[in-house]
């Protein structure tokens, strides 16, 4: 009797192990399995290829050059962001000179709208700077300032931008205003985003609308050109105009003043087509 006993209790216990096996199964088939972790290695560097030194323009941050650098790192470039003061053009461009001379190779500059006027500067003269490309950049002449290329070429920059706040700086500041900011800087982009990108623009010295260049790099310096066909902050006609004048390759794609973030691959195939050109060198 007490043998049965026994064995009628452990059947009662494998029974009720075997129910709770089955249920933990059925809940763990319920729940989505659990996302692949990312793999942690950071791209190689190929040390064939020229490093890239990305420089913003102005009511932007280096954040714009996120898509851009990510696609070029996988591509094994050495990539580098600056942080452009925005203090004006005479600044700026020993800011990023002081950069490009601490790169250690031979070095593309990429200039985007106002980083477009601050790489014509800081790469004249440099043996480190492998050649310049523009993305919807200004590309000014000696003696030109930006805010004299903007009222030739038609731009908005005096009907959209305000002034922003300094806490006592002496220096004053423009910003685009936010309402203004997605139409005419990024309509293109998705409306959310848009609207972090004009929270987030920094702003700009009025110096940098008044200084004027000094002997232009693209004198000396392989240039490319990415125009964007849809540009209503720097018109694309002014866009191609100073593109002839520096000889620059040029190639068009549709997109806004920030096709950058809209079109990052747009950008990535004209680095790519200059850095392999001046590989060959």
């Amino acid at each position: 009797m007490r043998t049965s006993l026994r064995r009628s209790g452990r059947t009662m216990i494998l029974m009720g192990a075997l129910t709770l096996t089955l249920a933990a199964a059925a809940c763990s088939a319920d729940k989505p399995a659990a996302p692949e972790a990312a793999p942690a290695t950071v791209p190689a560097v190929d040390p064939g290829k020229p490093g890239v030194l990305l420089v913003h323009g102005a009511f932007a941050d280096g954040s714009s050059w996120g898509g851009v650098a990510e696609q070029l790192q996988a591509k094994g470039f050495r990539v580098t962001i600056a942080a452009v003061p925005l203090r004006g053009l005479t600044y700026d461009s020993a800011y990023i000179r002081g950069l490009l001379d601490a790169m250690p190779g031979r070095t593309l500059l990429v200039g985007h709208s106002y980083g477009g006027a601050v790489i014509t500067n800081a790469a004249a003269g440099s043996a480190k700077a492998a050649g310049l490309v523009y993305v919807a950049a200004f590309a000014p002449d000696k003696g030109e300032s930006l805010g004299e290329l903007d009222g030739r070429f038609g731009g908005p920059a005096t009907e959209i931008t305000v002034p922003h706040p300094v806490g006592g700086d002496p220096v004053p500041e423009l910003r685009i205003a936010d309402e203004k900011f997605p139409g005419y800087f990024a309509q293109d982009v998705a409306p959310v985003r848009a609207a972090v990108l004009a929270a987030g623009q920094r702003p700009i010295s009025v110096a940098a609308f008044t200084e004027r260049t000094a002997e232009p790099a693209w004198r000396t310096l392989p240039s490319w050109y990415l125009v964007a066909t849809d540009d209503r902050m720097i018109p694309p006609a002014g866009q191609r105009e100073m593109a002839g004048r520096a000889k620059a390759v040029v190639t068009e794609h549709a997109g806004s003043h920030a096709i950058a973030v809209s079109h990052p691959d747009a950008v990535v195939r004209v680095i790519d087509q200059a850095a392999a050109a001046v590989a060959a060198r």
